[in-house]
């Protein structure tokens, strides 16, 4: 008989008490408690609720004004460049001293325009600075810096015999 009152109690469950669910309500309370006094502390310092509806807008400010400022010429110009229409876009162009043996006539049906990887060549033989060549690139071929960069990079690889 002792033997079935063992075997009886080692397969009974241990029952699970109200620990975790008291937890819970308690980290609930807390929660709700903390909540609330945050939302009286932003009110009382006057900071705006991010559930405001007044603060939400569905336009978009704009941050220039529409103005055209083409009457004043004056502005535009000058020994620092003059604003030119690129793309859309007001921009500030220095001028650059051209090369007439290079620039090519677009009236000649003879003349072919150059490619990215000759004015790249033209410009490093000439010794122009590396910056400047990336920046004469970007703006004439309309290419991204890196691939400006690369160019450069395989012109001279090309160059070298590498």
């Amino acid at each position: 008989m002792l033997t079935t009152t063992i075997a009886a109690a080692a397969t009974e469950e241990p029952g699970r008490g109200w620990g975790g669910p008291i937890a819970l309500a308690i980290v609930a309370a807390i929660y709700i408690a903390g909540a609330t006094l945050h939302y009286m502390w932003r009110e009382r310092r006057g900071l705006p609720s991010p559930t405001d509806e007044d603060d939400t807008g569905t336009g978009v400010n704009a941050q220039v004004s529409a103005v055209s400022d083409t009457d004043d010429t004056d502005r535009d110009t000058g020994w620092w460049g003059r604003i030119v229409e690129h793309r859309g876009r007001r921009i500030r162009v220095d001028e650059l001293p051209r090369d007439h043996d290079v620039d090519l006539d677009l009236a000649d049906p003879g003349s072919a325009p150059e490619t990215l990887e000759t004015a790249v060549d033209r410009m490093d033989r000439q010794g122009v600075q590396y910056m400047d060549i990336v920046r004469r690139v970007m703006e004439v071929y309309g290419v991204s810096e890196a691939t400006a960069k690369r160019r450069i990079r395989e012109v001279r690889a090309v160059r070298q015999g590498g």
